[in-house]
């Protein structure tokens, strides 16, 4: 688990500073040196590997890729002090080994351009073949002795927004329905314009806000001032309330509800560019997790949701981790979710208007740089599908410093 002071930051296990704080505690001399400047950062490469005999057609389908990333923060204010102010940055590189990326492997071919599962979904929306990004580029300034946090910039809403402890797509599970918004929440773009705060209510309770640009593009974040001040500026806006046992438990035992509401006129609506289609979307997620021992955390995770930008109507998962199983650097995920897919946009052309999901994970770490994750899926009357059912195995592989 993190300290104290990462916790403050009311992120998940997935934001820059979490996920240096998670590296080799020993670090090279260099390295050590300029942390003690205040400066840290990591980097890391990441593949991963698809395949289902169960395509949308009957056929075999698969696919791969890669996603380099270099990460750092640089505290410039009241270093080492609980009210710090940094400067936080992620650059990426994601990029697929052949025709289809892992973020397409999902849907068939009228969504993907490429043969897929046919399952109304998102299996590793993060492995995509978008070349260069930023992800990070923003002010982290902690608050009331580091009892509250204020982000602003550019950054992924991901970090704050419905938060648990296996919701990174690169630690966690890979399916979204397992992840931040169970596939029943609109998201926009990470890497755009926005503000983000939490501040603790108290020992236990706390709420977390932010508002976001919903046309903002990742890849060309400069572009940002014009898509979220112009005449046709449309927000991802956040409201969350929750208890945890601890501020440095936060995402781990933790019970929360969030409001959401996408505005219209984006490029997220589900049926876009079909002109007439520019409704947004607004939802309510709730989810719970907790340690019942030192290794073992369920939880239990879902919301409803209502318009044209979220896959889910309703949705609903259970599952639980296991940290620290075989080894303690090693962590084991499974979950089974329910979804009824969008009303509007996807009922009317599916072949099943509800789907059943199943992920079973297992998070190896070798030594101090290298992670191997094999992972195995299984699909209950997927949407789209000339199948009654899906089987999709994967494997995914971390090097990092």
């Amino acid at each position: 688990m993190l300290t104290s002071a990462n916790s403050a930051n009311f992120e998940g296990p997935n934001s820059v500073e979490n996920t240096i704080a998670q590296q080799k505690t020993q670090q090279l001399n260099w390295r050590e040196h300029l942390t003690e400047n205040g400066f840290t950062f990591g980097a890391d490469y990441f593949a991963l590997g698809l395949t289902s005999p169960n395509g949308s057609e009957g056929n075999s389908v698969s696919a791969s890729s890669g996603v380099a990333r270099v990460y750092g923060s640089w505290h410039l204010l009241n270093k080492g002090s609980n009210e710090s102010g940094s400067l936080v940055w992620k650059v990426e590189h994601r990029h697929a080994y052949g025709d289809s990326s892992p973020k397409n492997f999902a849907f068939i071919d009228n969504f993907s351009g490429q043969d897929g599962l046919g399952y109304a979904g998102l299996i590793a929306p993060a492995y995509s073949d978008q070349g260069f990004r930023v992800t990070d580029l923003n002010w982290k300034q902690k608050v009331n002795d580091g009892k509250g946090t204020i982000i602003v910039g550019w950054q992924d809403v991901t970090n704050y927004v419905d938060v648990y402890a296996l919701a990174s797509p690169w630690s966690g599970f890979t399916n979204l329905a397992f992840s931040t918004g169970s596939g029943v929440m609109g998201l926009p773009d990470d890497g755009i314009l926005a503000l983000s705060v939490g501040h603790m209510l108290g020992e236990n309770f706390y709420v977390v806000g932010g508002i976001a640009d919903a046309n903002g593009k990742s890849e060309d974040i400069f572009d940002g001032f014009n898509s979220a001040f112009g005449n046709d500026a449309a927000y991802f806006s956040t409201l969350e309330l929750g208890w945890t046992a601890s501020q440095e438990q936060i995402y781990t035992d933790n019970f929360h509800v969030t409001l959401w509401n996408f505005g219209e006129g984006t490029r997220h609506n589900l049926n876009y560019p079909t002109p007439g289609f520019t409704d947004g979307g607004k939802g309510v997620n709730v989810s719970w997790s907790q340690f019942i021992t030192p290794q073992i955390m369920p939880f239990v995770r879902g919301g409803i949701s209502d318009g044209q930008v979220a896959l889910y109507d309703k949705s609903l998962s259970a599952g639980l981790g296991y940290f620290g199983l075989g080894a303690p650097t090693n962590n084991l995920g499974f979950a089974v979710n329910w979804s009824q897919i969008n009303e509007e946009i996807l009922q009317p052309i599916a072949n099943s208007e509800q789907q059943w999901t199943a992920e079973l994970y297992y998070n190896m770490q070798f030594g101090d740089y290298l992670q191997v994750t094999p992972d195995i899926q299984y699909i209950k009357d997927p949407s789209f599908s000339s199948e009654s059912s899906a089987w999709v195995m994967g494997i995914r592989a971390r090097v990092f410093i």
